[in-house]
């Protein structure tokens, strides 16, 4: 086994193998299942190893050569007879400097950890520079993933802490996603860096936020339905259907979700549903309110109602709750227009005649044409704003102000 490990250095000093290549034979059984080795640097003098300031010499003989072996996670350091057991090992990302020096003498390579540091004397000056570059290259990348993954994790305990205290959680998360990103970068950054194992690193941190992120999901959406529900019932119909939807949108924006919560996301869907089919059933309602009461003011109160719910609805960009579309809600809204127009103008109209009826001089008459103003002119303004509503309510306009005019100057309404 140390002669093959002695052949492999030799080859390496002639350039004949492949970095590949220099993976196989004796090296399998020392290297990890996820490790790829990428250089191996032949010496004949002593490995220095350092810790806490101590040096041991690691000294090689006749028989037994000294070699570093440099893969895509960490460098080991041996000797040829026992291949299998490595005498110092150092992981690239706790690398806090390497260095290269071709002195005229001798080949120096030199690896430090913030603990201890190898020095070594290859035997090929041009494969050790090699290396040496590698060690800092990839060594950096897997510092800044680890730096990076650590820095996501505070920030999915920070998210966990504001999820179980209900606090809002949009920065915790974004930090995080931010964390991620700059880890898939270090991932990535180098094109002979070990992207398949880093990745491996990151996607458990990855997938502890994605559920997570779920949790606080549904625990906003859980928040919103609640207090879309009470606006709805305290008549604040556009904080209603704002809220609805944004639930809505926050559940389809859900698409993968942990199967630990998938129930729970489930039933905020069919309570969103339920919820959007209700609204949609009041607002229909007061229309069917509207055509059956008795009298022109209550006529107009429904249709009033139904409008600000069918505006509403229409303002917040309906997405097909309850099976019903926004194109549907906006035909509905134009005929809510039209039939709050006719029921305006058939109130204003009744209260005029109520009004002539008592005469220009009585005293209840400007009351009840100020009365019948209001309501045209509401007639008029929902008509300007849609104008497939109906014809202009000026001419009858003029001809009541006029009317209430003349009563309150002869009951000594004006100044």
């Amino acid at each position: 086994m140390l002669d093959r490990i002695s052949e492999l250095s030799r080859e390496t000093v002639r350039g004949e193998p492949t970095i590949a290549e220099l993976g196989a034979g004796p090296l399998e059984s020392l290297l990890r299942d996820e490790e790829t080795t990428q250089y191996v640097l032949a010496s004949t003098s002593a490995i220095e190893h350092t810790v806490d300031g101590q040096t041991t010499s690691i000294e090689p003989d006749d028989s037994h050569g000294a070699y570093v072996v440099v893969t895509d996670h960490r460098l080991y350091a041996l000797l040829g007879d026992e291949p299998t057991t490595a005498m110092v090992t150092l992981a690239l990302g706790g690398v806090t400097q390497s260095t290269f020096d071709d002195g005229l003498l001798r080949t120096t390579l030199t690896v430090r950890t913030p603990a201890e540091s190898v020095v070594f004397h290859p035997i090929d000056a041009e494969q050790a520079a090699a290396a040496e570059a590698y060690v800092d290259r990839v060594g950096s990348c897997w510092s800044e993933l680890s730096t990076a993954l650590d820095d996501a994790r505070a920030g999915l305990d920070a998210l966990r802490e504001a999820i179980e205290a209900s606090e809002t959680v949009d920065r915790h998360r974004q930090h995080a996603r931010a964390r991620l990103s700059k880890a898939y970068h270090c991932a990535t950054q180098e094109d002979d860096a070990p992207t398949a194992a880093m990745r491996a690193q990151i996607e458990p941190v990855e997938d502890e936020l994605d559920r997570l992120c779920a949790v606080a999901t549904a625990d906003e959406v859980e928040t919103r339905l609640e207090a879309a529900r009470s606006a709805h019932e305290d008549g604040d119909y556009e904080t209603a259907f704002e809220t609805l939807v944004a639930a809505g949108e926050s559940l389809d924006g859900a698409s993968e979700i942990d199967d630990a919560i998938e129930d729970r996301f489930e039933a905020l869907r069919e309570t969103h549903d339920e919820l959007a089919a209700t609204v949609l059933e009041r607002a229909e309602q007061r229309c069917q309110d509207a055509l059956d009461a008795a009298t022109a003011p209550e006529r107009v109160e429904a249709w009033e109602d139904a409008l600000d719910r069918y505006r509403a609805i229409a303002a917040v960009g309906w997405t097909a709750a309850g099976g019903v579309t926004e194109e549907m809600v906006r035909f509905q809204l134009v005929w809510v227009v039209d039939r709050c127009v006719d029921a305006l103008s058939t109130a204003a109209a009744e209260l005029a005649a109520q009004g002539d009826e008592r005469g220009e001089g009585h005293a209840d008459a400007a009351d009840y044409y100020e009365r019948a103003l209001e309501r045209l002119r509401r007639a008029e303004q929902l008509s300007d704003a849609h104008p497939e509503a109906g014809d202009s309510f000026a001419d009858r306009i003029d001809a009541l102000e006029t009317k209430a005019e003349r009563a309150q100057w002869q009951w000594g309404g004006e100044d």
